[in-house]
């Protein structure tokens, strides 16, 4: 009993619980791990975690945790992400992207369930399994190219806008620079301007100064020369004075000359 349970669990071929119109319908000639992944991949409801790429050649696994503990116990009635992932490669399903949970195969596409039939156990379609790994393969490689290509483009465009910035801030630097000299220049006008009024302001205080020192020398020589020609008018007059003097007594002494004589 054990053992054939052990056998329906690696072969994928338990059936699903009840309950919900849950169970589902075998196909015949395709395994039930084949028809139950199917049907998951289809359910629109469970998009979110699991779905089918752009193409529909393959399958993507985008929440591997959900998946494990929503998805398969309603299917698989266990939460093993592993014992899913080594059943796949039990059909010859092959791993496509490098960086995400994305599987295919070649008579695995959507819309197309009829192709499960040719799905067997690993070595029974070899030679198409190994035609499809070669198509997957190289179909991985041309994604993780084109998505590389993406992220080479946008880098570019990074690299451009930061440039632009870049070149942006230099202007912006060189305006400043510009403005700066323009204003420390009006600056300096507008203090060699005020140096000069400031400069003219003294001047003319000082001439005003110098003109009223002129004036007071000036009164002070006239009232020294008035002076003088006073003196010199009084002294002369004094002269002639004493010669009236002198002449008279001159005059008075001439006739007790005569006298004496006679």
């Amino acid at each position: 009993m054990a053992m054939n349970n052990m056998v329906q669990f690696c072969t994928g071929q338990h059936e699903h619980g009840g309950g919900d119109g849950a169970r589902m319908l075998r196909e015949p000639g395709i395994p039930p791990f084949i028809t139950k992944t199917y049907d998951i991949v289809e359910d629109p409801n469970t998009n979110s975690i699991i779905c089918w790429n752009p193409c529909g050649t393959s399958f993507v696994i985008w929440d591997h945790n959900r998946f494990s503990f929503e998805i398969l116990p309603k299917y698989f009635r266990h939460t093993n992400m592993s014992s899913f992932v080594y059943q796949l490669n039990n059909y010859g399903f092959k791993k496509i992207a490098l960086q995400k949970w994305e599987y295919g195969h070649y008579w695995f596409q959507a819309g197309k369930k009829h192709l499960l039939a040719n799905i067997k156990r690993r070595g029974k379609n070899v030679n198409v399994q190994k035609d499809f790994h070669q198509e997957m393969y190289y179909h991985g490689v041309e994604e993780e190219l084109r998505n590389q290509r993406d992220i080479n483009d946008t880098l570019v465009s990074e690299l451009e806008k930061l440039k632009q910035t870049q070149e942006d801030m230099v202007n912006g630097i060189a305006s400043l620079k510009e403005y700066l000299e323009k204003s420390e220049a009006e600056s300096r006008k507008i203090i060699c301007f005020l140096a000069k009024a400031v400069k003219q302001v003294a001047m003319k205080r000082g001439v005003k100064r110098t003109d009223v020192e002129v004036r007071d020398v000036t009164m002070s020589k006239r009232r020294v020369e008035d002076a003088t020609e006073s003196s010199k008018s009084s002294g002369k007059k004094n002269m002639i004075d004493f010669s009236a003097i002198k002449r008279a007594h001159a005059i008075a002494q001439k006739p007790k000359i005569e006298k004496g004589s006679g």
